[in-house]
């Protein structure tokens, strides 16, 4: 038996599919006496170039031991199955039981990503917390400007009347 690596992309709207797509990979390997060293649901990812106008799709990986039957069967499953978009099957040394690149640089991306989001989110709930604050004062000095303009315009409207009197009996 030989060791081959299998990888394959499965169209974003049915990205719910692919464990079930790993499980019945993993079944057929079994049932034919080889064994399943390595099986990675690596998630979602962003392509490289759009494929079939799609710029997302789920990547999943095997890593197995087993026979000329199998793998047949496995790449029948490619042909026949819509929603996997993209298959690569490579021969192997020996067997691979660590942890893939690109599931590793995923992890990687989303631990970035969330301490990215974590720090954006702390300054703006500082800032939110001091912005009512600060609409509060801009309010209040609001407030006391209207309140001013309208005692000025008061003022100006009695001295205005008060000269209209003092004209009026002038004449």
């Amino acid at each position: 038996m030989r060791h081959y690596e299998i990888v394959f992309l499965v169209h974003p709207d049915q990205s719910d599919q692919t464990q079930s797509v790993l499980n019945k990979f993993s079944s057929i390997v079994k049932e034919s006496g080889g064994t399943v060293h390595r099986l990675e649901n690596i998630g979602r990812r962003k392509l490289v170039y759009p494929i079939e106008d799609q710029f997302k799709a789920s990547y999943a990986l095997l890593n197995v031991e087993c026979n000329k039957d199998a793998l047949d069967e496995i790449k029948s499953s490619f042909k026949f199955n819509d929603s996997i978009i993209r298959d690569l099957i490579v021969t192997k040394n020996k067997a691979e039981t660590e942890l893939s690149a690109l599931s590793s640089q995923t992890e990687q991306e989303d631990k970035e990503n969330l301490g990215d989001k974590e720090e954006v989110i702390k300054p703006k709930l500082n800032s939110a917390d001091e912005k009512p604050e600060e609409k509060e004062n801009t309010e209040e000095k609001e407030n006391t400007e209207e309140k001013e303009n309208t005692e000025e315009k008061e003022n100006t409207e009695e001295k205005e009347n008060t000269e209209e009197k003092v004209k009026v009996n002038e004449v």
